[in-house]
């Protein structure tokens, strides 16, 4: 009977050291993965942010080059409306009988 004691003792002490190094082990692998998700959440707020100024940079450079479009293609018109008043009289006034014409035409009209 001593020997079954015996070999009942070290049954238990072995049983004890490996939960010990089990919990551990589960522990350290927790520690890592949460080390690895702040690491992972930190990289995308960064790259969360660099596309959020990206993108800021981007429509202000599309606003500029729209407003200078914009600037450009009203001078092209003024010079040709200088130079052709008469031409754009007629435009104004060919748009104005289309437009007429749309209306009275509509199938609303009773």
């Amino acid at each position: 009977m001593v020997q079954t004691d015996r070999i009942t003792g070290v049954a238990r002490q072995l049983g004890g050291r490996l939960r010990r190094v089990a919990g551990e082990a589960g522990h350290e692998a927790a520690s890592r993965a949460e080390d690895v998700y702040d690491e992972a959440r930190h990289l995308g707020a960064r790259a969360l942010g660099d596309a959020r100024g990206r993108a800021v940079d981007f429509a202000d450079d599309a606003y500029e080059t729209g407003h200078a479009l914009y600037g450009r293609g009203l001078n092209a018109l003024s010079r040709q409306a200088g130079s052709h008043p008469l031409a754009v009289i007629v435009a104004a006034g060919l748009a104005g009988a289309a437009v007429a014409w749309f209306l009275c035409s509509s199938p609303n009209r009773r």
